[in-house]
C-alpha cells in the first residue's frame, strides 16, 4: 500500500520530464512576407507584385493562401497565422515570434516595420 504514492509521484515525474523535452521553444525569426502559393513556384517572387499582376500577394493572402517568411539566408518558413490579417503587409519586412513545427512557424506575434519601427499586427483568432 505504501508503494502505490511512490510510484504515482514517479510517474508523474517521468510525464513532466517528457513533456520539458518535447515542448516548443519560441524563438523570433526575420524576413520578408512572401505569398506562399506564388513564392513556392517561382522563387523570384517576393514582392507583392507578380509580373504584370498588381497586389498579386495581398490577393492570394486574402483568398487564404498562407503565408510565408523567406529569411536572409533563403530560408523559407510557412506561418501558420490568419493570412487575411497579413495580407496587407507582402513583400514588407516582418518579425514573427513562434515555435517551429516541421519548418512552419506557429506564430503568437507578428510584427511589420514601418519607417524602422516594428508595429504588432492583430492576428485575431485562428479557427
Amino acid at each position: 500500500m505504501r508503494k502505490l504514492p511512490y510510484l504515482f509521484i514517479v510517474a508523474l515525474m517521468l510525464a513532466l520530464a517528457v513533456g520539458v523535452a518535447f515542448a516548443q521553444k519560441e524563438a523570433t525569426f526575420e524576413g520578408t512576407l512572401v505569398d506562399s502559393k506564388c513564392y513556392l513556384s517561382d522563387n523570384s517572387l517576393t514582392g507583392n507584385d507578380h509580373g504584370p499582376m498588381k497586389e498579386c500577394g495581398t490577393m492570394c493572402l486574402r483568398a487564404g493562401t498562407p503565408g510565408g517568411l523567406l529569411t536572409k539566408d533563403k530560408k523559407f518558413h510557412a506561418i501558420l497565422a490568419p493570412s487575411l490579417a497579413l495580407a496587407p503587409f507582402v513583400g514588407q519586412k516582418v518579425r514573427v515570434n513562434g515555435s517551429v513545427h516541421n519548418g512552419a512557424i506557429l506564430a503568437s506575434k507578428v510584427e511589420v516595420n514601418k519607417g524602422g519601427k516594428w508595429e504588432e499586427v492583430k492576428l485575431g483568432a485562428m479557427m
